[in-house]
């Protein structure tokens, strides 16, 4: 049983050492995540609450769609820029860990395929926005 815990918890040492120092790694992605998400929302709340419908329907479409757009590119960068200086700050640190070093597929794949969560994210917020300003920009009723 003792032979069992002592290689078990040599395995559970070589595998904290691979990946020693990823939370500054993960720091940086919340970082520019955050950062990214701010100019999304901004963008989609001017887009949604900026232009009214009563304006004409090219220019309350073309806004819509163009504040969804820099949503998600805002979305894009902040993970791709996250994913880019998590890498460099994992690797610039003091006793890094192997996985620091590891393939760069992540960011490779942050830079082709991360139109897609962005996109996503972006229609979900421009969803949520547009469905509250139905519900809560109704003028009140005349009390008779």
């Amino acid at each position: 049983m003792n032979v069992f815990l002592a290689s078990f918890s040599l395995a559970l040492q070589e595998a904290a050492d691979e990946w020693a120092g990823i939370e500054l790694y993960h720091a940086e992605i919340v970082k520019y995540l955050s950062l990214g998400g701010v100019v999304a929302l901004i963008a989609t709340f001017f887009g949604v609450f900026g232009v009214s419908a009563e304006c004409r329907k090219g220019v309350w479409l073309a806004s819509q769609i163009g504040a969804v757009l820099v949503a998600a590119l805002a979305l894009w960068v902040g993970l791709f820029l996250g994913v880019h200086m998590g890498y460099g700050e994992w690797q610039g640190s003091p006793g890094a860990g192997d996985m620091a070093y590891a393939d760069g597929a992540k960011l490779v794949g942050s830079l082709i395929f991360g139109w897609m969560p962005s996109g996503f994210l972006a229609l979900l917020l421009w969803s949520l926005l547009t469905v509250c300003k139905k519900v809560f920009g109704r003028k009140p009723e005349p009390i008779s």
